[in-house]
């Protein structure tokens, strides 16, 4: 049977008309969940799917689907997805990469005659990046059945503060299929969950490896509303054995942690430890008053439940030690952290054995960033994720790919494909 080599024409027509329609006069895209850029990019893959001869299809949600008819329709397809959505100037690859490899591979499958035992489908997922709603993978969650009416009833979008289920039913959609909780995909229904997408950090590139198979995607204890509460005093007036000094704890507590870091990174175990926002009380501070709270949002992220719990248990011995030196108190506040979600070992290994007949580069690797795939891999589907190799980050405008990169993660996506699903032409 020929080899069904992906069709790169067909990835690089669709990249090129997200630009076109999505294209920012501030620099970078900008595609605002259930807003005109990310409407108009569903719009491209409705139109790109449709020329190239695939059936067009799309959910209550507003997620779209190019569907690679199979031998037989009523068997659990397979799912190959990615989001639409972009943050504000963001770059063109973040999420619609992986949607135009799964375009390039189906339309290489289509191309060579082969026909797989069951329907292929290429989703392009609404809502990924919660910068728009506070919620994760908002479009996959409501293509499952998995978003809680009581959060989708409080999602207001952040730059009009207009609830979800409006924005929704301005586009034409149906939130109340959401609020039932209805599903359009379930693990009745869906054989495995992929999604190829760009690293979005400096690894693959540093290493010179275009490809990178993502053993689980990370999840750790995350704290939004740290607290830490001294006490307020003169700064003239306060000698330093009688204060109470809420940033003192802070600076220590984070010096602290990253010693914490460190002996992970010895030990050889992945974790990500980040500060991200840390301050005082606006009308409380003043050059000439001892700090009485400090607060601070502590994200960390690891890919092991058992390091999951090391991680908790020991950054509470650190503020403990901290609260008796300084004589302060922390107050963490709900933690609002993932889960881990490991992705299946048996996709890992079909896919790398893809890539190693192939010939193609590729190594283990965590994905630090969370992804649509945790949302079907939390729900019992087998999940797997390919990471591409990019230049200059991600969540900016200057985020690029080579398209070498993008025709050689097509390729293995393929011949994945093939290799699972073509029992027929293999006899």
């Amino acid at each position: 049977m020929a080899t069904a080599l992906p069709r790169i024409d067909v990835a690089r027509e669709f990249l090129d008309e997200l630009l076109r329609v999505s294209a920012s006069e501030g620099g970078g895209v900008v595609r605002i969940a259930y807003g005109q850029g990310e409407q108009e990019a569903h719009e491209a893959l409705r139109g790109i799917g449709g020329k190239h001869g695939f059936p067009v299809e799309q959910d209550f949600a507003g997620n779209t689907y190019v569907r690679l008819k199979g031998r037989d329709s009523a068997a659990k397809c397979v799912v190959i997805g990615s989001h639409l959505d972009s943050v504000p100037h963001g770059g063109n690859y973040d999420g619609a990469l992986g949607v135009a490899i799964g375009l390039a591979a189906i339309a290489g499958i289509a191309a060579s005659g082969r026909i797989l035992d069951r329907d292929v489908l290429v989703m392009g997922v609404r809502a990924e990046e919660s910068c728009y709603f506070p919620a994760p993978y908002i479009g996959s969650r409501m293509a499952l059945g998995d978003l809680p009416a009581h959060t989708f009833n409080s999602l207001k979008r952040s730059d009009t503060g207009r609830g979800l289920a409006d924005h929704m039913r301005e586009l034409g959609f149906d939130p109340a299929a959401v609020v039932r909780g209805d599903r359009h995909l379930s693990a009745d229904t869906v054989a495995c969950y992929l999604e190829a997408h760009i690293e979005q950090g400096p690894v693959l590139e540093n290493e010179g490896i275009p490809l990178g198979i993502v053993q689980a995607i990370a999840g750790g204890p995350r704290w939004r509303e740290g607290r830490i509460y001294g006490t307020y005093a003169h700064a003239g007036g306060a000698p330093k054995g009688y204060r109470q000094d809420a940033v003192a704890a802070l600076g220590e507590f984070i010096h602290q942690v990253n010693r914490l870091w460190d002996r992970f990174h010895e030990e050889g175990i992945y974790t990500l430890f980040t500060f991200g926002i840390i301050g005082t009380v606006p009308e409380m501070h003043t050059y000439s008053r001892v700090p009485g709270e400090a607060r601070f949002c502590l994200d960390t992220r690891c890919i092991d439940p058992d390091i999951r719990a090391r991680i908790d248990r020991e950054i509470k011995e650190i503020a403990q030690g901290i609260s008796a030196r300084h004589g302060v108190a922390f107050e963490w506040g709900p933690d609002s952290g993932p889960n881990i979600s490991p992705m299946a070992p048996d996709m890992q290994a079909g896919l790398r054995s893809a890539a190693e007949r192939l010939g193609v580069p590729h190594k283990a690797m965590a994905s630090g960033a969370g992804h649509d795939a945790s949302a079907f891999a939390d729900l019992g589907i087998p999940s797997a994720m390919l990471f591409i190799r990019n230049q200059n980050g991600s969540h900016n405008q200057d985020e690029t790919v080579r398209m070498e990169d993008v025709q050689l993660g097509a390729a293995v996506l393929a011949e994945f494909l093939c290799a699972q699903f073509d029992h027929a032409s293999r006899g």
